[in-house]
């Protein structure tokens, strides 16, 4: 089937709101929903985890090639009924000024999707339809389907935006969300707030499911764009590179297994469901741990893999248990593989510095300082050489981060990165461990894994 994608006319439009309200309605009336991401961003995932207690799916373009985007989409939605793909941005905004590669438009021409466009209406009537006759007429033919005006003050209102539109578009109007500030979900300088930070997180999505019911044709949009989809099958299963795969689950075999710790908590919370399920499709054992609130490592573990989120938010927490930053920097110093990325490379300096000047103790195993910074430091998609002693390695992936990494000492570079004839170093390596800035989806270079899984598996404890 094809998917309901749910874009923007710009960021802040109350896509990611009225997601997780169509989650719930759909769920609730018995639908199996598949969730997804346009886009490399973790926190609108979780959102849609906590709605449907299952997975969602970031499609990151560019990231991935098309091809690619197309295979993991084409062997996940075949589990459930209605996939439901929330955009990114405005919808037509890419990688350039000049074309809407990487865009929402991008993803849903790829997949075939009927995309349903959220507008803040708040402050205009036949204002609404030129914007969106000139969002459906930028680019034919278009995949746009209809419209849910967003902040509106009344039924009237409504109806003066749905006659203007109608007279003047093609597109249906499906309905409303009142201006309602308990649908709000408050941000911090990264972003919204995670899911699990939320504490009436289930009462808003039942309070946003409530209104979409009454102000919103949910049968209609489903009539509408729910249909089946041919589109889909000139996709290349050689993206999905079974030699190499292959390769890496005799490598791991032949390790007799790979039991690998992944730190999971409020602290430690960027992780691609594709790079986790992938791990576990190989026969590689997780075992979670917490930073914050394990007194030890898990036993056993021949490996490990520390994920991103926000250190710097519960730093304080993080500093406070002494015993486990003694303990996993006790088992790192005598040979531990671990990878780290972005907020694990943080964990692992000397200090996380506030921008008060605060010091929070962290690991200590990098003699280094992570001094925070009112801006961001870099942002956006990065093509990284990984050095593989001799060879290097060249990936895809995304930086996103306040912070900057101040080494005290030498420290070995093992990642960098060249973007618009700029470079710098975002990756490091004292013994047997590697850690970056660089947030990586797996598929972007299958390489990359089987060098990673290599690097656990040869230097497992």
């Amino acid at each position: 089937m094809s998917g309901i994608m749910i874009a923007g006319v710009s960021s802040g439009s109350g896509k990611t709101t009225f997601t997780m309200g169509l989650m719930n309605v759909l769920k609730k009336r018995g639908y199996n929903v598949r969730a997804y991401k346009a886009g490399p961003d973790y926190i609108d995932p979780m959102f849609h985890r906590h709605v449907l207690k299952d997975r969602s799916y970031n499609l990151p373009l560019w990231i991935l090639n098309d091809m690619t985007v197309k295979f993991l989409y084409h062997d996940s939605i075949k589990k459930g009924d209605i996939p439901v793909i929330e955009g990114v941005m405005g919808y037509y905004d890419g990688h350039s000024s000049n074309s809407d590669f990487g865009s929402s438009s991008h993803l849903a021409d790829l997949l075939d999707a009927s995309v349903i466009i959220m507008m803040d209406a708040s402050h205009m009537a036949l204002t609404a339809a030129a914007l969106l006759k000139g969002l459906v007429d930028f680019k034919t033919p278009t995949k746009i389907k209809g419209v849910i005006f967003n902040n509106i003050s009344s039924y009237k209102h409504y109806t003066l935006l749905k006659a203007a539109v109608e007279s003047h578009t093609t597109i249906e109007c499906y309905g409303y969300l009142e201006h309602n500030s308990a649908f709000e979900i408050k941000s911090r300088h990264l972003g919204l707030l995670q899911a699990e930070e939320i504490l009436d997180l289930d009462q808003k999505i039942d309070d946003i499911g409530t209104s979409i019911e009454t102000t919103v044709n949910i049968q209609k949009i489903i009539d509408d764009c729910v249909k089946a989809t041919n589109q889909l099958d000139d996709f290349s299963p050689e993206v999905y590179d079974l030699e190499r795969l292959n390769k890496i689950q005799n490598q791991i075999e032949g390790q007799n297994g790979l039991k690998l710790g992944i730190a999971m908590d409020e602290a430690f919370t960027f992780y691609y469901d594709h790079n986790i399920e992938l791990l576990l499709n190989l026969g590689i054992e997780l075992v979670p741990f917490s930073p914050i609130n394990d007194k030890l490592l898990p036993d056993g573990c021949d490996a490990l893999y520390i994920g991103g989120g926000y250190p710097e938010v519960f730093a304080d927490r993080l500093e406070s248990n002494e015993s486990f930053r003694s303990d996993i920097k006790k088992r790192m110093l005598s040979g531990l593989p671990v990878y780290a990325e972005c907020g694990g490379l943080m964990y692992l300096a000397d200090h996380i510095v506030s921008l008060s000047g605060k010091k929070n103790a962290m690991v200590g195993f990098f003699d280094a300082e992570v001094q925070m910074t009112s801006r961001l430091q870099h942002f956006g998609h990065v093509e990284a050489v990984l050095n593989t002693d001799g060879s290097d390695v060249t990936y895809r992936g995304h930086e996103f981060h306040k912070s900057v990494f101040v080494p005290k000492s030498q420290i070995n570079t093992k990642i960098s990165v060249a973007k618009n004839e700029q470079f710098w170093d975002c990756g490091y390596n004292i013994g047997n461990t590697i850690a970056t800035y660089v947030h990586n989806h797996f598929y972007s270079n299958l390489e990359f894994l089987e060098f990673l899984v290599g690097f656990w598996s040869q230097n497992k404890l």
